[in-house]
């Protein structure tokens, strides 16, 4: 089949536009092998860009990505090294306390901006033709039990966009019902929704085993269907624009394990 010029080029500036979209959309989750583990045990990790959950189908940008591993008295800052053949940049870690340790991982963000000629990874600063711009900036926490359970599950680690959970999902039953608070710059935030699944639900790509709304506060409700390695998702757009992009869109992940 023959095109025309300008249907080639429509096609070409669709198809264009659903890559950068998709691209900007995968969600940003820190895996380890394990996420029950004893004191001073070697566990490795994987930072994954996935749609599919939760396989790495991209990796992500090392000099962009920081994760550390938190615990109730000390931060230490992880190490990453490129894995080309999986797409993920990895790492390990060896808590030696027990408690609930964290994984705390952070993507710069970065900006996209849409001109008539295409996307640029740049900001819109001085670009002509520009449709939109947006600054991208993600961030995960991975709750690894390590001996026995502490309060630290719950503990505020600052970033910008952070979920807390209300009770230790770690601990949660199939069946049970627990809450999570969104936190914005440090305080409560109603975002548009959150999105949940766990590994091995579906191939399809952004599919989701829930979804739920705020109910107040930022807080919202999660039942547990199914045991495995959880994680949920919200997002948030600041809609002001400054002068090198129109959005700052970020996101944050929790994740956690269900026996």
């Amino acid at each position: 089949m023959k095109f025309n010029k300008p249907f080639a080029l429509l096609l070409s500036c669709i198809f264009t536009v659903l890559l950068c979209s998709t691209a900007f959309a995968h969600e940003f989750i820190i895996k380890p092998v394990q996420l029950d583990v004893e004191k001073n045990h070697v566990v490795p990790f994987s930072v994954v860009s996935a749609h599919v959950f939760m396989i790495s189908e991209e990796m992500e940008p090392i000099d962009q990505v920081e994760a550390k591993l938190v615990t109730a008295d000390k931060t230490t800052p992880l190490k990453l090294n490129e894995n080309k053949m999986l797409m993920t940049l990895d790492g390990q870690l060896k808590p030696e306390t027990e408690g609930t340790a964290i994984i705390a991982g952070h993507r710069n963000g970065m900006i996209w901006t849409q001109t008539t000629k295409g996307w640029k990874q740049q900001s819109k600063k001085g670009l002509k033709g520009v449709i939109k711009s947006g600054k991208y900036e993600k961030f995960c926490k991975t709750l690894i039990t390590v001996g026995k359970p502490d309060g630290n599950f719950n503990k505020v680690l600052g970033q910008r966009l952070e979920i807390m959970p209300l009770s230790d999902p770690t601990q949660a039953k199939v069946g049970d019902e627990i809450e999570f608070q969104t936190l914005l710059d440090g305080k409560p935030a109603s975002v548009e929704n959150m999105v949940a699944t766990y590994d091995g639900f579906s191939l399809t790509p952004n599919t989701f085993a829930y979804i739920t709304e705020p109910y107040g506060n930022g807080i919202t409700k999660l039942k547990i269907t199914a045991p495995g390695t959880w994680m949920v998702r919200v997002q948030h757009t600041d809609a002001v624009p400054t002068a090198d992009y129109n959005s700052h869109v970020m996101r944050s992940v929790l994740v956690f394990e269900v026996k």
